[in-house]
């Protein structure tokens, strides 16, 4: 029974305390005023997001996209340049690149770990992995598309972080950024035959990382 009683009078005491402020006047001559107030606040959070490749804006999403070179037989190490596939724009060779951050400039930067390797044997360096920054063909609204310079490889034994990263200044802020990234291979190089990358292991995953304040 106590704690019946006790919920009685708690609830009881709840609608005044939610009560906002009030003022009363009364009696005198003339016109009487009475006023109240109210205090409104909106909490904006922190953001960070970015998408490279396949992805769902404003959302977290799983999906990472291969990037192949197919060179052809004919064609090992002469120069010409492979393009790829396996990107999320039309063609294959492109993939999206959207940035959005409230906190002001934008970072953005890659990591490597290592040239692209088959496990053993000769190395394809990073510098043979050509990017061309480019606009989407359709702009979604309320971001500005345009080139977006990719932050360059690093090409050490060991990989390691983008040694210039590339820097999004903030507008008011803001940063609402996207363009497109598109990829080829230079096919300097005669190499024997096999598969170059592709796994962790033959360091073949590039983690693109965005730091904001």
């Amino acid at each position: 029974m106590k704690k019946l009683l006790l919920i009685a009078v708690v609830a009881g005491a709840l609608p005044f305390a939610a009560q906002a402020e009030s003022n009363v006047s009364a009696g005198g001559a003339g016109a009487q005023t009475a006023t109240a107030r109210l205090n409104f606040l909106v909490t904006v959070p922190k953001v960070l997001f970015l998408q490279v490749g396949a992805g769902t804006s404003y959302a977290t999403n799983s999906t990472v996209n291969n990037i192949n070179f197919a060179v052809p037989a004919g064609s090992v190490g002469n120069g010409t340049a492979v393009a790829a596939a396996g990107g999320d724009l039309a063609g294959g060779n492109g993939v999206t690149v959207r940035v959005l951050g409230n906190t002001g400039n934008v970072s953005l930067t890659n990591a490597t770990n290592g040239q692209l390797t088959t496990g053993s044997g000769p190395t394809i360096p990073w510098t043979d992995i050509t990017v061309t920054p480019g606009a989407l063909a359709t702009q979604t609204p309320g971001f500005t598309n345009s080139a977006i310079a990719h932050p360059p490889f690093n090409n050490g034994n060991n990989g390691g972080n983008s040694a210039t990263p590339t820097t999004l200044n903030a507008t008011a802020g803001l940063v609402r950024r996207e363009g497109s990234w598109t990829f080829a291979y230079a096919n300097t190089a005669a190499l024997p035959a096999g598969t170059y990358g592709n796994t962790v292991a033959n360091h073949g995953t590039v983690t693109y990382t965005a730091t904001a304040p």
